[in-house]
């Protein structure tokens, strides 16, 4: 019997998930986000990323991640990063950068899905002013050299946001 090659699980928000940004934390010089599945089904989130609007920094998930209905995730950033942890019980942490991330005059947290539709928004510092699941109003493009975003949400659907170029998260 032949090896299974693995292949990358790109796809957008599962009917039954419902992925959201729960908080934007900056606790001294080390800052995380916390992403939750509210859903009741597993969200596989290959392709997926998170995005710092104001700094145009992004953060692409590892493809083997799955977040399980419940499961909240931690992205890293900021000085000692790769020590960095949660208050919270069952939360799987992941590094982004030892870079600051958030802007501590104001920012805004986006998350996007395979096909580079925004899934949620978090205004930070300031708590959640709007999710946007239902009213989808920026994406996420790739042009080959750099990520950006974008207000135009009429856009190809069927290519994924991860590109074999692009950069790792």
């Amino acid at each position: 019997m032949g090896k299974r090659n693995p292949q990358l699980n790109c796809t957008g928000q599962l009917a039954g998930a419902k992925v959201v940004i729960k908080v934007v934390q900056n606790e001294a010089l080390q800052e995380y986000v916390i992403i939750v599945n509210l859903g009741t089904i597993a969200q596989p989130m290959g392709g997926w990323a998170l995005a710092s609007l104001r700094g145009q920094e992004f953060y692409l998930f590892p493809d083997d991640l799955i977040i399980l209905p419940k499961m909240m995730v931690a992205i890293h950033s900021g000085q000692g990063a790769h020590s960095g942890s949660t208050n919270y019980l069952f939360c799987k942490d992941l590094f982004w950068t030892e870079e600051q991330i958030w802007n501590n005059q104001g920012d805004i947290a986006l998350l996007f899905e395979a096909n580079g539709l925004e899934v949620d928004r978090y205004t930070y510092p300031h708590e959640r002013i709007l999710g946007s699941a239902g009213k989808r109003r920026l994406c996420l493009l790739n042009d080959g050299e750099a990520w950006r975003v974008v207000e135009d949400p009429v856009r190809q659907r069927d290519k994924p946001v991860r590109q074999a170029n692009g950069p790792s998260g």
